[in-house]
């Protein structure tokens, strides 16, 4: 890492700045000669959203001429050099710091990022602004802009921040809610995010294909019960070839794509670990799967770190690997994402009492909350891969708003270094108040300290107007319901899960009405209405086959979804196929694919039968 450097900080005082009034501004906003796209972006969100604010639009100079009254500095430029306050160098540093000082006001951060999160923060902290949705903001309308002493620095408390689901991945609302992930589509202007390589997620058979080596080399592959595995199989970690075909693999991904940070060597999505003799023999001494699997993963990070320093690579703790090793430690540039699939994500995971929803998995032997500890002392950037909407069924109801920030606490206090909090993400989106999760994540990973019911009770009445105090009502009930009869929800819930009772539906029924005569305008009608598709379809999944005008329901609710946007109402699946389940009342779950039988992709019952 280069040498910190410093920016001179601003002598503030009491005034009161007044940046506009009546349309009119003495202001204007400086930047750098050479100031950084990501700066020169920062500097135009700030001149438009104060336009928009109070009428005045401020020019946006440069640096040469000599300084002048009323002049807000953004980013690095001949305005400020050197002294106490340091900023680290590092790209992916996001330290901002906002200060007032005579009558001037210094917008400024560290790496690619600092400056443009300083400016949003600027705008939604003192001025009020929100970016809720892709589509609602609040941008509030004032005569007058007047801001009082400021002396505000900021260092998120994770250093990768992504809530993955369709309404996020906008790459404007994620720069503005401070999201720097990898899958939204950042251009230059927003800095990037924090990018891999490669696959994503699950890169065993990218790294040595199956259909490539399987023949002439079985060896390479899991031994289970003492035969090589061609299907559903994992790689043999102590096979000294593999290494080196995996390793090149990797080499060649990073000459591909030289700003990539992160590399993922990580298990495929299923079972059947290694169980050859020298396999064993590692995992026996570690006391876990992850034993031969950080070994391995270690190997290729101390490989690659002379040529590509800034480069992690990052695996899973994940079912068979979720449990910490014994006595290996992953290197300083070995990335751990710990995943909570199994959890339950109706109670914090903290005071679950249900160690496990899985029940066909045999389990590590210890409670998440074990292993994340235990991960936690021994990981210098351990990563947590959470899970936030039922997956089985998108488009129902699922009761977790109550243990977001809960969870997210707990994941910051056991050094935990990034989240990635995996939602609804087809195209279109559809998961139930998915925006809201999206929006709540956003603030609670850049804040695991912020207020949770401020937040929720903030973008109910923003993005559903008066409506919002009534979806409040039902949220806080669906809560208070799971919470008094001790009841689990999983990431793969059917539509007839003891939670979703009928009397909740009709108090949510009443509360949508309520909320749906108070919309405004029509916009905010079609978004109250969307909201409430969660609670047709658990009031469709419960109807009798030979309920009176059942189908013309169905239709409505497909053709409904439809309008919205929605694409797909289950993971993998197309929407007339799950329809296509609904009408025949087959109830969704994707537990058979983690016992080796049915999965979404491998459909037993074509549609058309």
């Amino acid at each position: 890492m280069a040498p910190a450097k410093s920016i001179e900080p601003v002598h503030h005082n009491d005034a009161v700045h007044v940046l506009s009034a009546d349309g009119k501004s003495a202001w204007r906003i400086v930047i750098g000669a050479c100031a950084a796209e990501t700066e020169r972006h920062a500097a135009a969100e700030l001149r438009h959203y104060l336009a928009e604010i109070g009428g005045a639009e401020l020019p946006i100079t440069g640096d040469s001429p000599p300084r002048q009254p009323a002049e807000i500095w953004v980013g690095r430029s001949r305005r400020w050099s050197s002294s106490a306050t340091t900023f680290r160098e590092d790209p992916e540093a996001e330290t901002f710091l906002i200060q007032t000082g005579g009558d001037h006001l210094l917008i400024a951060g560290a790496g690619r990022r600092g400056t443009l999160y300083g400016v949003y923060t600027f705008l939604e902290k003192y001025l009020d602004c929100r970016w809720f949705t892709p589509q609602v903001s609040r941008i509030p309308r004032r005569r007058q802009i007047t801001i009082g002493p400021i002396d505000d620095r900021q260092t998120p408390a994770l250093e990768y921040r992504e809530p993955h689901c369709a309404e996020a991945l906008d790459p404007d609302w994620a720069a503005r809610n401070k999201c720097n992930g990898h899958f939204p589509a950042f251009a230059a202007r927003h800095g990037g995010g924090i990018k891999y390589v490669g696959p994503f997620v699950h890169s065993f058979n990218d790294l040595v294909p199956v259909e490539w080596h399987f023949d002439a080399h079985p060896e390479y592959f899991s031994e289970v019960n003492g035969i090589r595995l061609r299907k559903e199989t994992q790689l043999c970690l102590s096979n000294p070839e593999v290494l080196a075909i995996a390793l090149a693999k990797v080499r060649d991904w990073l000459r591909a794509d030289p700003e990539a940070s992160i590399v993922s060597v990580s298990q495929n999505d299923w079972g059947n670990p290694c169980q050859c003799p020298a396999c064993r023999a590692v995992d026996a001494e570690e006391g876990n799967f992850s034993g031969s699997l950080i070994r391995f993963v270690n190997r290729i990070a101390e490989a690659i770190e002379p040529e590509h320093p800034h480069v992690a690579i990052d695996t899973l703790a994940y079912l068979y690997t979720r449990k910490a090793p014994r006595r290996v430690r992953p290197r300083h540039n070995v990335i751990v994402r710990l995943c909570s699939i199994e959890c339950c994500f109706a109670h914090p995971l903290e005071s679950c009492c249900e160690k496990m929803l899985f029940k066909h998995s045999g389990g590590t032997g210890t409670t998440f909350v074990e292993d994340l500890e235990a991960w936690g002392r021994i990981c210098d950037r351990l990563y947590v891969w959470d899970y936030v909407t039922n997956f089985a069924n998108y488009v129902l109801p699922f009761p977790n708003l109550g243990v977001l920030a809960a969870n997210v606490r707990l994941f910051a206090r056991n050094n935990v270094k990034g989240l990635f909090e995996l939602g609804a993400n087809p195209p279109g989106g559809g998961g139930e108040f998915s925006a809201l999760r999206a929006w709540l994540l956003a603030k609670l990973l850049w804040d695991p300290a912020a207020d949770e019911h401020a937040l929720l009770n903030e973008f109910l009445t923003g993005t559903y107007g008066r409506g919002g105090e009534h979806l409040l009502r039902y949220i806080n009930a669906q809560i208070q319901w799971v919470a008094s009869q001790d009841l689990h929800a999983s990431i793969y819930d059917r539509p007839d899960s003891a939670y979703l009772t009928a009397e909740l539906l009709a108090l949510a029924d009443k509360c949508f009405d309520q909320a749906e005569q108070l919309a405004e305008d029509a916009a905010v009608l079609a978004r109250i209405k969307r909201e409430r598709l969660p609670i047709r379809f658990a009031q469709l999944a419960a109807l009798p086959l030979d309920a009176p005008e059942r189908d013309a329901r169905l239709d409505k609710f497909a053709a409904d979804a439809t309008t919205s946007g929605i694409t797909q109402l289950s993971e993998h699946i197309p929407m007339e196929r799950t329809m296509s389940y609904l009408r025949r009342g087959i109830h969704l779950t994707h537990f058979a694919r983690y016992e080796g039988g049915w999965s979404p992709l491998d459909d037993p019952w074509p549609v058309d039968q």
